[in-house]
């Protein structure tokens, strides 16, 4: 009971800042005044080994400390390279061109991670809706917006526990993936949902909890944000920045 308890209410604060839209920024905070550690000003497309380390623990290592009791260090998806990440697409209706051109986005980005982060992580794209283990589910038209607000640009895509919501995921004890599954909601039916959004979803559903310079706006092209990913998914959970051995993304 004391373990629903933590969650529910960690979900509960972590709500406002799940939003993003117009290029992938957030609306309001850029991330939920959690990071306590400033971006780098510069070298997003050439960082240091430091920043890199900087920016993991920044968007990653210092989100929810102690959600769900999980002890310190990176979270993300366990078991990885060898257990491959399903992520469901459903087949858009006949006729549904938005749906259809954001299906095709989710598969360009699928191909493009798999291609930076070969041989540390695998998603498998499945129109066919999994019976078993953690997935991802791409969800069409649902992102949240919050009450009141009309900035549809700005709240356009969002990764969360369920569509139509603002509830973040989070860690489980053991610093994997604690929801299931992880929803990409895309689109609100009043904003444009771009490659790089999708791409830039995708980050926050393997674990880039906080927005940073270079994960943010145009993250696709930013060395940084591969690099990242790919320091986060070489490192074994619950590893402490200071233990962190950066790892590089193809070019």
């Amino acid at each position: 009971m004391e373990k629903t308890k933590t969650i529910a209410g960690f979900i509960a604060v972590s709500c406002l800042v799940v939003a993003c839209g117009g290029g992938g920024s957030d609306s309001g905070s850029s991330n939920g005044g959690s990071n306590s550690t400033p971006p780098p000003s510069a070298g997003i497309n050439s960082p240091t080994d430091a920043q890199v380390i900087s920016l993991v623990q920044s968007t990653n290592i210092d989100f929810g400390p102690g959600a769900n009791g999980r002890p310190a260090g990176t979270w993300r998806w366990s078991d990885t390279p060898s257990r491959h990440i399903p992520v469901y697409i459903p087949t858009p209706a006949a006729g549904d061109t938005t749906a259809q051109d954001y299906a095709a986005k989710v598969n360009t980005s699928v191909a493009l991670i798999n291609t930076k982060l070969a041989g540390l992580l695998v998603l498998d794209a499945t129109n066919t809706l999994p019976t078993s283990g953690k997935f991802i589910q791409v969800s069409y038209g649902t992102s949240w917006v919050p009450p009141g607000s009309t900035d549809y640009a700005g709240y356009c895509a969002n990764v969360a526990t369920g569509p139509s919501t603002g509830s973040m995921i989070v860690p489980d004890i053991q610093n994997g993936i604690y929801s299931n599954p992880v929803f990409i909601n895309l689109g609100n039916g009043r904003c444009n949902v771009t490659q790089e959004i999708v791409a830039h979803e995708f980050g926050h559903a393997l674990g880039l909890a906080n927005h940073f310079n270079g994960f943010g706006t145009n993250d696709t092209s930013s060395t940084a944000f591969w690099d990242v990913l790919a320091t986060l998914y070489s490192n074994p959970q619950s590893t402490l920045a200071a233990n962190l051995v950066v790892k590089r993304a193809p070019k």
